[in-house]
């Protein structure tokens, strides 16, 4: 059937599971890691530069709130946990996504910035009303989203569970895929950029459960923007299975609206052990972890190892200097000095 074709994913040998109740903090040892940053050509130096300097501008000042009447809007200078934000590979994610064109990067970048001060995504504690665990916490008791394993380029997997469903479609929902997609990038190993999303569309009966029907397309219009506009070259792969009749007749609705990057990652029920080895793969599809979500034990794990890893990151961040463009790689990593300064040239 080509694009919307179907594969069952086998079943493990009970005897051969591994039992599994809270996530997987990082990948196998014996996986590759990155040696540093990747290089890249002179003239997309040049380009990056030139985003980095328009960020470094001291009397740089952005809008509070989104809106097409600026004059008069309330405006601020970046905060510390922004500029935590504007990290080399940031600039160049966006540069990336843009074909490196600077001045559609700096835009991009600025709005996103906007963006996030509207929907107060910061590690600021200090913020009212940011957005944490407790803001999700109640979409989340069912375990319909998770970070468990990694696959063989270190990539965390995402986990959407659409038959875990136990809210009603709301602003809420939104919230929940925003927290999520910003735990797994902190939990992003040192030199990995990209995550897995696995989208798994089986109903799964049990208390609490209310739906296992696909989103309204307006939701997930919403929540495709936000991803696309906001998290720029962030998808590795995606991965469906267990795909119903309305999953296949949502995602050919939704097809349209998928950029063709995008659409190029997406892998429609495949065997997961194609991309994920067993021992970082549920039982479910294909691999030996016999996972079984506990709200009590997965969420306080899973919440309170992310603020510890994102705090490490920011001292890290403020001990190097706390400025923009400084690089994931010296953020993510745990040497004592700064290797790769902002204006660090790495060719090709």
């Amino acid at each position: 059937m080509g694009l919307f074709s179907r594969s069952k994913q086998s079943i493990q040998n009970p005897e051969d599971c591994i039992p599994c109740d809270k996530f997987i903090r990082t990948p196998p040892e014996q996986y590759e890691k990155p040696d540093g940053i990747e290089p890249i050509t002179s003239a997309q130096h040049e380009k990056y530069l030139s985003v980095l300097h328009y960020f470094q501008e001291n009397n740089l000042l952005l809008p509070v709130k989104s809106g097409r009447n600026s004059e008069g809007a309330e405006t601020l200078e970046l905060c510390d946990w922004e500029k935590f934000w504007i990290t080399r590979e940031c600039i160049l994610r966006y540069l990336r996504a843009t074909s490196w064109n600077v001045e559609t990067a700096i835009s991009r970048i600025c709005k996103t910035i906007v963006w996030r001060r509207e929907f107060k995504v910061t590690g600021d504690k200090s913020v009212e009303n940011r957005l944490d665990a407790d803001t999700v916490e109640n979409e989340n008791r069912t375990g319909k989203q998770l970070m468990l394993g990694f696959d063989r380029e270190r990539r965390p997997i995402y986990m959407m569970k659409n038959g875990r469903q136990n809210t009603e479609p709301s602003f809420s929902q939104v919230q929940h895929l925003v927290y999520f997609m910003e735990c797994v990038i902190t939990m992003m190993p040192q030199g990995v950029e990209l995550l897995v999303l696995l989208i798994d569309y089986k109903h799964y009966k049990e208390p609490g459960i209310i739906s296992a029907s696909s989103p309204p397309i307006s939701l997930a219009r919403q929540i495709l923007n936000i991803i696309q506009d906001h998290y720029p070259e962030r998808l590795g792969k995606a991965l469906f299975v267990n795909m119903p009749w309305y999953g296949w007749t949502f995602l050919k609705l939704m097809h349209p609206f998928i950029d063709p990057t995008t659409r190029s990652k997406l892998v429609y029920d495949k065997p997961l052990v194609n991309y994920v080895d067993e021992d970082q793969l549920e039982v479910n599809y294909g691999g030996k972890l016999d996972f079984v979500y506990n709200h009590d034990i997965y969420w306080p794990d899973f919440t309170e190892a992310v603020e510890e890893r994102q705090q490490n990151q920011f001292q890290r961040f403020l001990k190097f200097g706390g400025c923009v463009g400084l690089s994931e790689f010296d953020i993510k990593g745990d040497h004592d000095e700064l290797l790769y300064p902002p204006d660090y040239k790495h060719t090709i």
